[in-house]
C-alpha cells in the first residue's frame, strides 16, 4: 500500500498547483483555462473537436 501513497500524493500535489495558477491567472486577469468552461465555446455541442466552428444547440 506504500508504493501507492507517494504518486498519489504527486498528482494531488500537481492538481492543486494546476488549480491555485489558474486562480493566480484569473485574479491577474490573464489567460487561464477557467474562463474556458462553459462559455462560447464546444461545450455541450457536438462540434467534435474538429476545428470548425461550433454552433451551440439549445
Amino acid at each position: 500500500m506504500a508504493q501507492y501513497i507517494i504518486p498519489i500524493l504527486f498528482l494531488v500535489i500537481l492538481t492543486t498547483g494546476w488549480v491555485g495558477v489558474q486562480l493566480i491567472a484569473k485574479k491577474m486577469k490573464t489567460k487561464n483555462h477557467f474562463d474556458d468552461l462553459g462559455g462560447d465555446g464546444c461545450m455541450g455541442c457536438t462540434c467534435g473537436g474538429t476545428g470548425e466552428s461550433c454552433v451551440n444547440e439549445k
